[in-house]
């Protein structure tokens, strides 16, 4: 408020001519240096803390990778090798994943069974898989054939033709009666499709598609009427477009209850059945909450009750429901009891019959001539996972298992390389030139400036402000006091970094670490364990110096993850903040002060102004006189 009314007060230079406005910037610039330098401070510290953060991250990233390298399964890799004599390819059987508590050899194996589900299915195809039209009373609705109709595309198995019927014909029941024009329907598919392949009879004045005799597919096939684009007949045959003979799952079951085999509501809307004695109930009535439930619809209420243990699908190649249970091995079970409807039972719509019960089987493996049965098809023996994919009795394999030497040489030269780039980047800060000279620039320092310019300026402002820092460089000396040492209890060829094959570089490379990896590989093929055990030792180190490390960094800079941050730099800067504040304030008061002063010296000048002229017109008035 006082500001707002001070500020309309200000009178800026009418009277005496003077910029005001510029007299009061240029001292308030000289004000502002104080506070400024404040800014400047709070940027450093900012600076300070990406840095110091920044360098959390590389030491992250090397406790993480000790962490691992301070394992010992780190270094126990292996890897296996399957043949057959007959060239069978090695992964088509089993495949076989060596863990750390492998022992390394040669095994013989034989795949005799696979695990197996318990498994029960409609024991035929539950579709009726023909496609039955309306009632067609032809002396009351006679069809003539012509050039505005005459013609309907059929699908089989996906093969698309149209059927053309012969034009010019009426069928009235009488001259024309509907066999004939089935007849007709039946030249021109056997004409288009082949003999026998679709055969199309009548029964009670419906017209009717099926299956012919001849039909070649490994199951009944699926026949579709479809609209002609033109001249379209289909309608009049007694049929609505896209009409199947297969059953539509995804449609409503009482919709589609007509099109099975044995209708799933002819005992009725209210169906029961147990699997693995849990109970499932559906009412398809009027009233029923199931009501516009589809047979996909039933079969997923199935699949997500965790009592029941199985999973149900239509296999729309065989039209057969497939239940198996989730579990393989003897203990597996599926065992269906029906309780009320047709959905289930002797005579059910989904042709398995009450009381159906089947059980799994266990899979059958021999190693080294020793038969092993076990419930799953994945399991682990002797370290090494074993995950089958299709029996085969009769066929033995030649398992090698063998020390994977390559693969502990890549996992020590990553640890190495992140390492080597964690000192690396500590020691660039460490060395950092630092350009006293060059502060942080002001807003309005920036505003006389080029991007590129105030982008060169920085580089040098930020530069150097972790340089000698003591906590840096007493994590560094920590660490390559670890790499230089000796691990007590080794032999005495194995006890040392140097001794299998990672020395250091040169001095000016300040601890930078590089392998010999011939003299690795040897290391490692020579005494394994001893090099393990060197590797856990020395890890075990730098995980524990870079775990203070970055406590101690945390402590100083804290964390971007930290909900409050309450390190050394965060009180400094909040404390900064609260001065910039205050400061920020009395500058306001200074600038309304001059203005003030400057209003009044301008209200005198008006005042004198007004009195001189007063003066010269009294003046003048006594002069005329």
């Amino acid at each position: 408020m006082v500001d707002s009314i001070s500020r309309t007060l200000r009178i800026g230079g009418l009277a005496s001519g003077m910029d005001i406005d510029q007299i009061v910037s240029d001292l308030m610039k000289i004000e502002r240096q104080k506070v400024d330098k404040l800014y400047q401070q709070k940027q450093i510290l900012e600076w300070q803390r990406e840095d110091y953060r920044n360098i959390n991250l590389k030491i992250k990233a090397l406790y993480d990778s000790a962490f691992n390298m301070k394992l010992q399964g780190t270094y126990l890799k292996y890897r296996a090798t399957v043949s057959y004599d007959d060239g069978t390819a090695p992964d088509s059987i089993f495949t076989a994943t060596p863990g750390a508590s492998a022992m390394p050899g040669t095994y013989s194996v034989e795949v005799k069974k696979i695990a197996q589900e318990a498994k029960i299915e409609s024991s035929g195809s539950i579709s009726k898989n023909y496609i039955l039209g309306n009632i067609l009373d032809l002396s009351q609705n006679p069809i003539t054939v012509n050039d505005s109709n005459y013609k309907f595309v059929i699908s089989l198995d996906g093969v698309e033709k149209t059927i053309e019927l012969t034009k010019g014909v009426t069928y009235d029941g009488t001259t024309k009666t509907l066999d004939e024009l089935k007849n007709d329907i039946q030249t021109k598919i056997n004409a288009t499709f082949g003999n026998d392949q679709i055969t199309v009879s009548v029964e009670n004045n419906q017209i009717k598609f099926s299956p012919g005799t001849s039909y070649s597919g490994a199951y009944k096939p699926i026949i579709v009427l479809k609209n002609s684009s033109d001249a379209n007949i289909l309608g009049n045959l007694g049929f609505s477009d896209g009409v199947s003979s297969k059953i539509n799952i995804y449609a409503k079951l009482k919709d589609e209850a007509y099109k099975f085999e044995n209708n799933p509501l002819n005992n009725g809307e209210l169906i029961k059945f147990k699997i693995n004695g849990k109970e499932f109930t559906f009412d398809f009535s009027d009233t029923g909450l199931e009501k516009n439930y589809t047979l996909n619809d039933v079969l997923n209420k199935i699949n997500q009750d965790a009592d029941a243990k199985v999973t149900a699908y239509y296999d729309a190649i065989t039209d057969k429901i497939v239940i198996k249970s989730k579990e393989t091995g003897l203990s597996a079970k599926v065992e269906i009891v029906n309780l009320s409807g047709n959905l289930f039972g002797n005579t059910g719509a989904l042709k398995i019959a009450s009381g159906s019960v089947d059980f799994g089987e266990n899979a059958l493996i021999s190693i080294n001539g020793i038969d092993i049965s076990k419930p799953t098809n994945t399991f682990t023996i002797s370290g090494i996972q074993f995950s089958l994919k299709k029996e085969a009795p009769g066929k033995t394999a030649t398992l090698t298992i063998e020390r994977d030497v390559d693969t502990v040489v890549e996992t020590i030269k990553n640890f190495i390389n992140t390492y080597n780039d964690t000192i690396s980047a500590i020691n660039s800060k460490l060395t950092e030139e630092r350009y006293r000279d060059y502060l942080p620039l002001t807003d309005e320092q920036k505003k006389e400036l080029k991007e590129d310019e105030i982008k060169k300026w920085e580089e040098k402002a930020r530069s150097g402000l972790l340089r000698g820092d003591t906590v840096l460089s007493g994590l560094v000396n920590k660490l390559r006091q670890v790499v230089y040492g000796t691990v007590e209890g080794q032999p005495s060829d194995f006890d040392t970094l140097f001794d299998v094959g990672v020395k250091t570089g040169s001095y000016y490379e300040k601890g930078k670490l590089y392998i010999d990896e011939a003299r690795l590989k040897e290391a490692i093929s020579q005494n394994p364990e001893a090099v393990a055990n060197l590797f856990v030792n020395i890890t075990s180190s730098i995980y524990n110096i870079a775990k203070s490390g970055m406590d101690s960094i945390t402590k100083k800079a804290g964390s971007s993850t930290q909900y409050f941050d309450n390190s050394l730099i965060a009180q400094n800067i909040r404390s900064l903040n609260d001065r910039i504040s205050k400061m920020e304030e009395d500058l306001k008061k200074v600038e309304d002060r001059y203005w003030k002063q400057f209003t009044e010296m301008e209200k005198a000048i008006q005042s004198m102004n007004q009195q001189s002229m007063w003066l010269a017109n009294q003046l003048g008035m006594y002069q005329s006189q």
